[in-house]
């Protein structure tokens, strides 16, 4: 299935307060389709391969400046938040788990542990990329309406495919990738937007 999004300021209704409308514009007024697999697959590739460069720079900042590795992967921005470690772990997990749960795929199992080097971090994101990339369209589209069944924080959860990508999986999976990025720019590491986006299809 693919979506009709109309694209302006519109007069959002109930649930779209800010005008983002899904109804199906007039005869005449652009549409843009966009599947399923556009909107859970490729962001989440884009953003793991922004993830691994920023890891590379994390790294390579810890070896001019004399710091500990393990160090630096226990930093948080505040007590009660994950450390970068963490952070680094949930954006993989939720980047597998997003585009996994609606293909029906199973993601590859990775240890449950914060890694301690940056090797190691940028393995695990790199595990995470392949996995991603293997998903096909065949697989994705079409699951809008599946009903998708996790465990988490000890509950039971259910959500219809497109809720699960737009309401829980890419919210998360964003604030994971964001938080690690702040994390680390916080500690001096020299980052950028543009190590961020990772690379751009520029025209």
């Amino acid at each position: 299935m693919e979506y009709s999004v109309r694209i302006g300021l519109l007069a959002g209704g109930p649930g779209f307060p800010y005008g983002l409308s899904h109804k199906i514009p007039p005869e005449g007024e652009t549409q843009m389709a966009y599947s399923l697999y556009d909107a859970a697959v490729t962001p989440c590739a884009q953003q793991l391969g922004a993830l691994a460069g920023i890891i590379d720079k994390a790294a390579a900042h810890c070896a001019a400046n004399k710091i500990e590795e393990s160090a630096l992967l226990q930093d948080r921005l505040y007590p009660d938040m994950f450390c970068l470690a963490r952070q680094i772990r949930q954006s993989a997990d939720f980047a597998m788990n997003t585009g996994g749960r609606l293909a029906g795929v199973t993601p590859p199992a990775m240890p449950a542990v914060d890694d301690t080097s940056f090797a190691a971090a940028k393995s695990r994101v790199e595990t995470a990329l392949g996995f991603v990339k293997s998903l096909t369209r065949a697989q994705v589209d079409g699951a809008e309406g599946k009903v998708i069944a996790w465990t988490g924080g000890g509950n039971d959860r259910k959500m219809k495919g497109n809720d699960y990508l737009q309401q829980f999986a890419l919210p998360n999976f964003f604030f994971f990738v964001t938080t690690a990025y702040n994390i680390l720019r916080h500690r001096g590491v020299s980052l950028g937007k543009r190590d961020f986006l990772g690379p751009v299809n520029w025209l």
